[in-house]
């Protein structure tokens, strides 16, 4: 019923997929944090745990109560898409090239949806 699926592409979209969305992440910590030149730590640990999906907003805000609240009211559906992405790459189904790809395509689905929460987060966060 269950296989591995994951391969040397599922690493590289991952990563590629959380640069793109930690470059995104400074530019939006740099404009929109107060006092962000001051604060590079904060910076650097924000864009860090851009890996962390929607904490990314907590995080900028050293996990102040509301935003905390926030960022963890978006993770059930950040994580339920990871997770659908996650299980759509271990069960058994045809090896083929299109199947192959369908995987490949809802892995990168999930993860824009998980790391995305982060982007969601700083609505809260930095609004």
């Amino acid at each position: 019923m269950f296989e591995n699926h994951f391969t040397r592409w599922h690493v590289r979209v991952a990563f590629v997929l959380w640069m793109a969305f930690a470059v995104l992440t400074l530019f939006i910590v740099l404009r929109g944090l107060d006092h962000a030149a001051q604060r590079p730590l904060t910076v650097a640990a924000t864009v860090a745990g851009s890996a962390l999906g929607p904490m990314s907003g907590a995080i900028s805000r050293g996990l102040q109560p509301c935003c905390l609240a926030f960022s963890l009211s978006l993770m059930p559906y950040c994580l339920a898409a990871l997770a659908v992405a996650t299980v759509a790459q271990v069960v058994r189904l045809p090896e083929v090239s299109w199947v192959r790809m369908a995987r490949l395509a809802v892995w990168a689905a999930g993860l824009m949806l998980w790391f995305g929460g982060g982007i969601v987060s700083f609505s809260h966060a930095l609004g």
